[in-house]
């Protein structure tokens, strides 16, 4: 099968053929099992989550308007599910939050510098509300754009405007001792 086509190609050949949702998942797998950890903290109930999203939105397929992108659609499955979850957990994440440093030229002291640094701003994003946590980790580590963030949240665009400010005031006011 011939993996070329937009989402959304995809989406409308799903609808006929069951088989097309494959390539779907294995576009967004590991994006949204990133996001589903980053907003639980834990890989099982992530991997959980992401099954979970993949379910719904196949499931949800008759529901989703052509015209729209695809991308925000699934991740605003993905993220209620994870805060529907948080709701009745309170977990920490195990990871940091950015595994792509390459730290092999760095000398033995600034690598664990880097990881306490990571370590702690990992901490102060799990530590944020679920919507404000949502919206950094969609902006920031998913590089979704600000009216995708919208989508996926189900929330106009200056709220997530908000959110974002006020989630980075709130790691500002957090990380001022350890940049200090």
């Amino acid at each position: 099968m011939d993996r070329d086509g937009t989402d959304e190609y995809w989406v409308g050949r799903a609808l006929r053929d069951p088989e097309a949702f494959a390539v779907l998942v294995e576009r967004y797998q590991a994006r949204i099992f990133a996001l589903c950890y980053r907003m639980t903290g834990s890989s099982d109930d992530a991997a959980d989550l992401a099954q979970e999203t993949f379910i719904r939105a196949y499931r949800g397929l008759k529901t989703f308007r052509l015209d729209a992108r695809f991308s925000p659609w699934l991740y605003k499955i993905a993220v209620n599910l994870c805060l529907n979850y948080r709701k009745g957990k309170a977990t920490r994440p195990e990871q940091e939050l950015d595994d792509s440093v390459h730290s092999g030229d760095l000398s033995p002291e600034r690598r664990a510098e880097q990881r306490e640094l990571r370590e702690v701003l990992t901490e102060a994003v799990a530590g944020l509300p679920p919507k404000y946590r949502a919206a950094i980790v969609l902006r920031h580590i998913h590089d979704l754009a600000y009216e995708d963030i919208a989508d996926a949240l189900g929330v106009p665009l200056g709220t997530v405007k908000t959110w974002l400010f006020r989630a980075r005031e709130r790691l500002q006011q957090q990380l001022a001792p350890v940049r200090g």
